[in-house]
């Protein structure tokens, strides 16, 4: 065997003996072939959704050494072990199932069929009505093969099929090969081309290992096959049988046909579309895939170098507007190489590397993803594309486990994989991304290759970027950054003084810590790097200041000066401030400057901003820049700002502040200042020649984002019931208001309807646990709830869902508000009333089972004037007054036919359910 094929051999099969590892609840499957599958309660798979919507949906991998796994989500897999027949009698004797194979690559034993068997393809062939599974057996001196084994369920048991195409035949070979070539050929005599010295040339003859198949948008069927030595190569099958069609011809009269020194086509080995002269390449992979205006493209995914840790192991996509190709890079440049060149490492000219070795900063030191390869494409159900792949990680281990990233397609219709794992319901958003969604400090990973010559494993790490509201950049990168969305389309562009990037922006969950956040993939104009990034995500914990009825606060007018700063509104804040105002704008000037005015203060400096894009002052050594809707039509500014609405958000993010405008609940303006003092801060609102009207004021800090909850490689939360417990947040004693703004990420189907978010309610030295189920433990007082969602699909509601909760206390009785925006965006309401309420001061914080809660906002309320219950208080407590117990849900979620519900018979309390158990006090039943 040579020396690289034996490297290679390694790579392939040094896993085999990690099957034990800490990542165990990760699926290690090498070189994944992922296939979408319906089930129905017989078992039967089939590869499309029924009329009726009965079958259950799945996608199935299947890898080197049987490796094999089955999803429902792309995330938490489940091993199996596919069955095989011979003669229709079951066996696992690999060297008698696969015996064509074994014989032409000298393989005698079980084990060593096993060990040679690579990286198998599945697909359902609609002629056949079966699914194909099409491996290849390795040999030495390129003795290998492609076989085809059939099934009538996707688990098996398999049977084989037939052999498609052949390799290593030369003067000394003889058997099923020999008699492929020469049924092809029309002799047997092999050509002189596939030959030095009387052997077959690994720098011309092709391996024949690594298929996938695939039908083409005319509903041709092909088969992509090849690695390293004379490249990749596609052949045409027979739809009727899985197997070669003998009746399509390639090359020209029985010849090789080149252009210069590149070859186009062979009349054996079929069309040549990637690689040759040895140089490195494999696992290749081609999917057709549409843009949003469905202008496609047939993409190939190629992996370049070894798959080991030092290996300089990516993943590179080409693409072509034919099948057959050319297949060419952003740059034009081939697939096809017209001599050896060494194509991996430092070298990434050739093919765009949508992934290269990198680790996030909340991974740990042996956490860090390398060697990322050998993948297939996934067009699922929703039309969504994701790639599949194995990776190794820097921990001195050759265990490897499968990814999945979902791609996405840029304004140029190359595709692009969002940074972080696929996770249900996240990645490109529908509608437009705010502004003040977008801007903010970024961490930053730029996909660069290593040489990885001297065995460390390296990775990229990432680095500091502002998306600064006022469009410009700042951190590892200056320059200017632009988000366009068009119908469904998030684009997202950056023009640095080094490189321009182009790219998408996404909304995901951060790998393993369940973050929610914005997110950007980008590539250079050349197509020889990726850009990922992610928003820092943080928790604003606010003191509101409401101003209500007549005790609405004026200031201004033109008795007071452009800086008379003790007239004006003043806030006090820390270093990472977050500071709002919501305000009537009303201008008793004519000039632009006759209206509100902004002011941030330290012990070193002053950002004096105006409304009319100008600061008077700004901090010493500090960039302002600035976002106008209106441009520069100054009639259009003064219409915008008269007498209207104005809310301004102001947030400081390590050296940056950036300000938001909103008129007439519209963003109209923004500004930054980068580079601002690392201080305390006295804001400022206050007017110039102008009168305000305040009603809202407040002002708080970021926290590092507030997580609740812990989630494993599967994706699962696992966290016990109220093991793990936010911090308190303090209401003080009498009447009061507080809102909480979370993500409640749940397990979805399967889960128990418990198995969400907690409020816990603290006082005097007792806690009551208010259930998302609406069900109370150790119910302080007495609490009625009320609800409006199905419980027969409350699991599916609330796994993902948005929630906006408002606490607020009149006298000794607590109201209880949510509003859940569930994922596919249906809106429910959550309430609960506790009366004989403690009237001390209270503290409540929030927990989970099994699942997660993302604190994106906390705010106390203090009202200046008479407390007015909000819209949403007074609607659930009129709907909450129903119920005459805590273990009585209304007649109206009865009627909506619950699987869960609680009634009152004969004074007692009977639990009612559908295949459903229920929790009192702490028990199951």
């Amino acid at each position: 065997m040579d020396s690289v094929l034996k490297q290679a051999f390694f790579a392939l099969t040094i896993f085999s003996f990690c099957a034990v590892s800490v990542y165990a609840t990760s699926v290690a499957v090498h070189d994944p072939s992922v296939v979408l599958v319906y089930k129905d309660a017989a078992g039967n798979s089939y590869p499309e959704q029924d009329a009726k919507n009965s079958r259950t949906k799945f996608y199935y991998i299947f890898g080197t050494q049987m490796g094999a796994a089955y999803s429902k989500d792309l995330i938490d897999w489940t091993e199996f072990k596919p069955t095989f027949t011979v003669n229709g009698k079951l066996s696992t004797d690999y060297a008698q199932i696969l015996s064509v194979a074994a014989k032409w690559s000298k393989h005698n034993t079980s084990d060593d069929v096993l060990g040679n068997y690579w990286a198998p393809d599945i697909i359902y062939n609609k002629n056949l009505k079966k699914w194909c599974l099409y491996y290849s057996e390795n040999g030495d001196d390129w003795l290998s093969s492609i076989g085809l084994l059939t099934s009538d369920k996707i688990e098996g048991p398999y049977e084989y099929a037939g052999t498609v195409v052949y390799g290593g035949m030369d003067e000394k070979s003889s058997g099923t090969g020999n008699e492929d070539y020469k049924k092809v050929m029309g002799t047997s005599t092999i050509a002189s081309r596939y030959m030095k010295n009387g052997s077959w040339i690994g720098e011309y003859g092709v391996s024949c290992i690594d298929p996938n198949v695939f039908y083409d948008e005319d509903g041709n069927l092909w088969l992509l096959y090849g690695s390293w030595s004379g490249g990749l190569f596609m052949l045409k099958l027979d739809k009727k049988t899985g197997l070669r069609d003998y009746t399509q011809t390639y090359g020209k009269n029985g010849e090789a046909v080149w252009s210069g020194t590149a070859l186009q086509s062979d009349p054996y080995m079929g069309i040549h579309v990637g690689g040759g002269y040895y140089v490195s390449g494999e696992g290749s992979y081609i999917k057709y895939m549409k843009n949003q205006e469905g202008k496609g493209y047939y993409f190939m995914f190629v992996s370049y170098g070894f798959y080991s840790p030092d290996g300089g192991y990516t993943m590179r996509v080409f693409r072509s507007d034919k099948v057959t190709g050319p297949y060419t890079d952003v740059t034009g440049d081939p697939a096809i190489f017209s001599k050896y060149i060494y194509n991996y490492g430092l070298n990434t000219t050739y093919g765009f590397p949508i992934i290269q070795s990198y680790r996030w900063s909340f991974w740990d030191e042996n956490h860090g993803e390398i060697a990322d390869g050998h993948n297939s494409l996934l067009t699922d159900d929703d039309g969504r594309n994701f790639v599949v792949y194995h990776r190794k990680m820097t921990n001195n281990t050759a265990w490897h486990n499968v990814e999945v990233h979902e791609l996405v397609m840029d304004k140029n219709d190359w595709v692009e994989a969002l940074p972080f794992e696929h996770r249900l319901g996240y990645g490109v958003s529908k509608t437009a991304v705010n502004l003040e969604e977008i801007a903010g400090h970024y961490k930053m990973i730029l996909h660069e290759p290593f040489a990885q010559k001297d065995g460390s494993r390296p990775v990229n790490l990432e680095k500091d970027l502002y998306l600064n509201a006022d469009g410009t950049l700042s951190g590892n990168y200056s320059g200017t950054w632009n988000y366009d969305f068009q119908k469904g389309k998030n684009f997202i562009d950056f023009k640095t003084t080094g490189e321009n990037f182009t790219g998408v922006l996404a909304v995901q969950l951060m790998n393993d810590v369940s973050k929610k956040t914005t997110t950007f993939t980008a590539m250079n104009a050349k197509g020889e790097r990726a850009l990922w990034g992610y928003k820092v995500p943080e928790t604003k914990n606010l003191e509101v200041k409401n101003f209500v009825g007549d005790s609405v606060k004026t200031i201004g007018g033109k008795d007071i000066a452009w800086n008379d700063y003790e007239k004006f509104e003043k806030v006090n804040g820390v270093k990472n401030f977050a500071a709002e105002f919501e305000f009537e704008n009303n201008s008793l000037g004519n000039e632009n400057w006759n209206h509100w005015i902004l002011a941030f203060k330290t012990s070193s400096g002053l950002w004096y901003l105006r409304a009319d894009a100008y600061s008077v002052e700004s901090f010493s050594g500090s960039s302002v820049g600035y976002y106008k809707s209106w441009n520069n039509d100054w009639e259009k500014f003064k219409a915008i700002f008269k007498n209207a609405k104005v809310k301004i958000k102001a947030v400081r993010s390590e050296s940056t502040i950036n300000v938001f405008v909103y008129a007439k609940d519209s963003l109209v303006y923004a500004a930054s200042a980068t580079n601002t003092p690392d201080s305390d801060y006295e804001i400022y609102l206050g007017a110039d020649n102008a009168e305000l009207k305040i009603s809202k004021v407040s002002i708080g800090e970021n926290l590092e984002r507030i997580l609740v909850g812990e989630i494993d490689d599967a994706g699962n939360y696992t966290s016990a019931f109220n093991a793990k417990v936010s911090q308190e947040f303090k209401a003080p004693a009498g009447n009061f208001k507080m809102n909480l703004k979370f993500a409640n990420y749940g397990n979805g189907e399967g889960a128990s309807n418990w198995d969400n978010f907690l409020i816990r309610e603290n006082v005097n030295g007792k806690t009551m646990i208010l259930r998302a189920d609406v069900y109370a433990l150790d119910a302080l007082g007495n609490v009625k709830f009320s609800s409006d969602w199905d419980w027969d699909n409350f699991s599916e509601i609330m796994r993902n869902a948005n929630v906006d909760l408002s606490i607020e206390r009149l006298k000794d009785t607590i109201h209880f508000a949510g509003i859940i925006s569930a994922e596919n965006g249906d809106v429910y309401h959550y309430g609960a009333i506790q009366t004989g309420a403690s009237t001390d001061e209270i503290s409540f914080s929030l927990s989970v089972e099994k699942s997660a809660v993302d604190l994106f906002e906390v705010s106390s309320f203090k009202s200046v004037g008479k407390i007015i219950p909000s819209d949403t208080t007074k609607k659930d407590t009129s709907e909450i007054e129903k119920p005459s117990s805590i273990l009585e849900i209304s007649k109206n979620a009865q009627a909506k036919k619950s699987s869960v519900w609680l009634v009152r018979k004969n004074g007692n309390a009977e639990v009612k359910m559908k295949g459903k158990s229920f929790r009192i006090n702490g028990k199951r039943m």
